[in-house]
């Protein structure tokens, strides 16, 4: 006798999920408010220019000299991809802080979680009590 193979389907029922903001979501969101808010107290101390907080879905922009906008965003974007680009080729993993300091002036630049900071100030100012004062 001949046995007969039989192909037994089983259908598993679809998984729904519901489409609404994730945790993970909402702290982002509330990590974003506190930076700002912390920024906002730096920006009123003496030496401070400026700042600008960003990420994927908002950016706050606070200049003492709103017409070196363009002229401080294109500097600092550039200084974060060379400094990726530095990280990455010399292995020194990821980048939390980069400070660059000129004659007259310096940018303290921070990444927290996917918030990207730019702190413009007087190279008189000290940055690392600044960089403590935005930290959450």
């Amino acid at each position: 006798m001949a046995n007969k193979k039989q192909s037994i389907q089983k259908t598993e029922p679809p998984v729904i999920v519901e489409n609404e903001l994730s945790t993970p979501a909402i702290e982002e969101v509330a990590l974003f408010k506190n930076l700002n808010n912390n920024l906002k107290n730096l920006n009123k101390l003496k030496g401070v220019l400026g700042y600008i907080i960003r990420n994927a879905a908002s950016a706050t922009i606070d200049l003492k000299e709103p017409e070196k906008l363009v002229e401080y965003a294109i500097f600092t974007s550039q200084v974060m991809d060379s400094s990726m680009e530095l990280a990455k080729l010399f292995a020194l993993g990821d980048l939390n802080t980069i400070l660059i300091e000129g004659e007259e002036l310096k940018v303290l630049i921070m990444i927290i979680k996917e918030n990207k900071i730019n702190i413009f100030m007087k190279k008189s100012v000290d940055h690392i009590e600044l960089a403590k004062k935005v930290s959450p």
